[in-house]
């Protein structure tokens, strides 16, 4: 996990969730004048690193014989959850705009769990761009869910996330459920669904 702080106070934290295809150094090298406002209202940014490394190329059926493409070209282009098991490069699953499995998810939505534990804030607001902002929808979600239950609030993480700022996202699509090692959100055992 790439963590990547503008400054070391006790100020409140905004945890910055790139895109697809991004990663924590180029989030924050397109957000500088965002990162600099932020600042001077109070907040700390905190720029996340995606789990999953996404390949530079990928195999796909042209005319019937597979060719190996070019995937945008960036290194270390990473993603909160993947759309095809197969390939993860494969986004396209994503235009047809229907519930699907996320595959992945379980891994990022673990990893931010380990970051609002170690987080000195009683409280955060969450930051998603394109990809990041679905993701950041799955984790209002859970967020929502333990700010609800009152024997939650105290024991998960994600009753952390006070507020959440989406941009040029959409709505998860995914079709699922959040397993109970992952989140703690619902403290009486049961299974959450998204």
């Amino acid at each position: 996990m790439t963590l990547m702080m503008g400054t070391t106070s006790k100020r409140r934290t905004v945890l910055m969730i790139h895109g697809w295809a991004q990663n924590a150094n180029v989030m924050q090298s397109r957000t500088k004048k965002l990162h600099k406002r932020i600042s001077e209202l109070g907040y700390d940014c905190m720029y996340l690193e995606a789990p999953h490394l996404l390949p530079m190329t990928s195999m796909v059926e042209v005319d019937g014989e597979m060719v190996e493409v070019t995937n945008g070209g960036r290194e270390n282009a990473k993603a909160w959850f993947m759309y095809s098991e197969k390939d993860p490069s494969d986004a396209s699953m994503a235009l047809q705009e229907t519930p699907m499995e996320y595959f992945g998810l379980d891994a990022s939505i673990s990893m931010i769990k380990d970051c609002l534990c170690k987080l000195e804030t009683e409280s955060c607001t969450i930051f998603g761009f394109s990809q990041g902002a679905a993701f950041v929808h799955i984790l209002s979600i859970l967020a929502s869910t333990a700010r609800m239950k009152p024997n939650c609030k105290h024991l998960s993480p994600f009753a952390k996330i006070d507020s959440a700022i989406l941009v040029s996202g959409f709505a998860s699509m995914h079709q699922g459920c959040m397993t109970d090692n992952l989140q703690a959100t619902d403290c009486e055992g049961s299974l959450i669904t998204i």
